[in-house]
């Protein structure tokens, strides 16, 4: 008791004690500062979108969702961040999302296959054919990505006819000849002007309908 006494009549102690309250009172101020503005700026986005009023509900949804004790949850608010943002155009922020998705699953499809057409749309074609590449690894006897990796490799990274023919003939062994890829072979070369290779996969789809 004499020592609390003492502790209380020293102003250093005093003043001490004031300034770590007044630290965690402004910290706790700064914290609610900072929340009040990422949901102004959530509603803000609401008018990008015919359905955004709809879209920053579930945004302020998965945020309460990361707040709460329950981490079986978060997995899902963070792919649900990452696609409502994605589609009210912050493509940026909603890249950061999906890379807190893609921590806890690395081979998630929705995740790599939204990062992958994101990262084209910023123009970063690199880490677009990277996480393609990622998504075929990981399911190699998917079609869909093949697809896509292919027209970033014909209209972005420019790569050569035989580059590209190479790429799905890897694609066509791991998925036994799909006719979507072949699809895109035959109009591939239809448009390039390759007509001896557009006979080939042409006749190679008709070959599968025999």
């Amino acid at each position: 008791m004499q020592k609390t006494l003492l502790l209380l009549k020293n102003p250093r102690i005093i003043l001490a004690s004031l300034a770590v309250i007044g630290i965690g009172v402004a910290l706790i101020g700064f914290s609610s500062w900072r929340e009040q503005q990422e949901i102004a700026w959530l509603n803000s986005l609401a008018s990008r979108h015919p359905e955004g009023e709809q879209y920053v509900q579930e945004l302020l949804q998965a945020k309460e969702e990361l707040k709460d004790s329950d981490k079986k949850n978060d997995f899902s608010a963070y792919l649900r961040t990452g696609i409502y943002l994605n589609l009210l155009g912050e493509k940026k922020e909603a890249l950061e999302w999906y890379e807190k998705a893609l921590a806890q699953d690395p081979t998630n499809i929705l995740a790599l296959n939204n990062s992958a057409n994101i990262y084209n749309d910023l123009g970063q074609y690199d880490a677009s054919e990277d996480t393609w590449l990622k998504l075929i690894a990981a399911y190699p006897n998917r079609p869909a990505p093949y697809r896509s990796l292919g027209y970033l490799y014909w209209y972005r990274l420019y790569k050569s006819p035989g580059d590209i023919e190479d790429f799905f003939k890897r694609g066509l062994a791991a998925t036994n000849n799909d006719p979507d890829l072949l699809t895109w072979l035959i109009s591939y070369f239809q448009e390039t002007g390759n007509n001896e290779k557009f006979a080939e996969y042409a006749n190679l789809l008709n070959a599968q309908g025999k």
